[in-house]
């Protein structure tokens, strides 16, 4: 194959890349959507991952009830554990990609939740006792191996059980998803409540917190400016990396 030829491939290479991406941000996530996603994303790590280097060293809490001691070690339920960061991800793009000003909303309420839920790791550190699994069945194998790679810590509240509710609160009041999109999103969510109570990862407490830090913080967004502040610096970043792309085709922004 001679330079002539390569540079044939290559072009088409990079004609089909542009397609691809034009095609992701016309339909499915909106470019002015994506540096906003990613800071979310980013920020979650941040807090989760963060925190755990400023309590490490602290007291931390055990909030386990009766009714948490009570309740059964589900192994099978390790499906919708892991499974939810699919739901997660078609929901965010859903809450994000109908207007600019829905998505502002639904990032800062994001923002929101996860700088609460930082505070809290930092301020009232939580672990729990976990069991010893015996099983030698595949979902007790991943039950034990999700043990091994993640610490019982910062557990109040759940970051899954957050996450699993922002996606239905992200989606509740955009008028363009049919009742069925807002009763699947309400499933996934209780899905992934029971998920983390019977793989003993979280207490109730850590189910209900998170519920609650959502609704709030949602109702907070939406009487106050934060996401108007939030939505400037993210249009700044975007006419900063994309403004050529927003000049060119404006349908994309």
């Amino acid at each position: 194959m001679d330079w002539y030829e390569e540079n044939i491939l290559h072009n088409k290479l990079l004609n089909n890349i542009k397609k691809f991406l034009s095609y992701i941000f016309e339909n499915i996530l909106p470019l002015y959507a994506l540096i906003p996603t990613m800071t979310c994303f980013i920020w979650n790590s941040i807090v989760y991952w963060g925190t755990r280097v400023i309590n490490g060293g602290m007291k931390h809490f055990d909030m386990t009830l009766e009714i948490d001691r009570m309740t059964p070690v589900v192994p099978s339920f390790i499906i919708i554990y892991f499974g939810c960061y699919i739901s997660w991800v078609i929901f965010y793009i859903m809450s994000v990609r109908t207007d600019k000003m829905q998505c502002a909303k639904f990032i800062a309420f994001d923002l929101m939740t996860r700088t609460v839920c930082g505070i809290i790791f930092i301020i009232l550190p939580t672990c729990n006792i976990r069991p010893e699994i015996y099983g030698d069945d595949i979902f007790s194998k991943a039950l034990g191996y999700l043990y091994s790679i993640d610490a019982a810590d910062n557990l109040f509240p759940s970051i899954h059980c957050l996450v699993s509710w922002n996606c239905f609160v992200g989606i509740r009041d955009i008028k363009e998803y049919g009742g069925y999109c807002k009763v699947i999103s309400v499933i996934m969510a209780v899905l992934v409540f029971v998920s983390t109570l019977v793989t003993k990862q979280h207490v109730i407490a850590d189910v209900i917190s998170a519920v609650v830090i959502s609704e709030i913080c949602w109702w907070v967004v939406g009487h106050t400016q934060f996401d108007k502040k939030i939505w400037y610096v993210f249009e700044k970043l975007n006419n900063m990396f994309f403004g050529k792309i927003i000049k060119e085709k404006g349908n994309l922004f």
